[in-house]
């Protein structure tokens, strides 16, 4: 799983401190849930609140990236996270 790139396509496709939201928000959902960084990332971006949001902001993001890249190899996103000790950004 390559966290670093993730982050970087996140930002690249507008969103901004996506290393924290990461971090922050979606590995520890992840974690909580037992499901991938994808699935926690489409979780985290299905809220129910004003647009200028942080939910909303990734929502857009995500659909910009598509997903040919959220579910490529290359990224490697779509595997469960079982593991508490997963290091965060090597």
């Amino acid at each position: 799983m390559d966290l670093n790139k993730f982050a970087f396509y996140l930002e690249k496709a507008g969103y901004k401190g996506a290393s924290d939201l990461i971090e922050e928000e979606l590995l520890p959902l992840a974690r909580e849930k037992r499901i991938s960084l994808l699935d926690a990332a489409l979780e985290y971006a299905n809220g129910n609140e004003e647009q200028d949001t942080s939910w909303s902001q990734l929502y857009y993001t995500l659909q910009r990236l598509g997903s040919d890249v959220l579910n490529s190899s290359e990224l490697d996103i779509n595997r469960p996270i079982e593991s508490p000790s997963l290091p965060l950004f090597p």
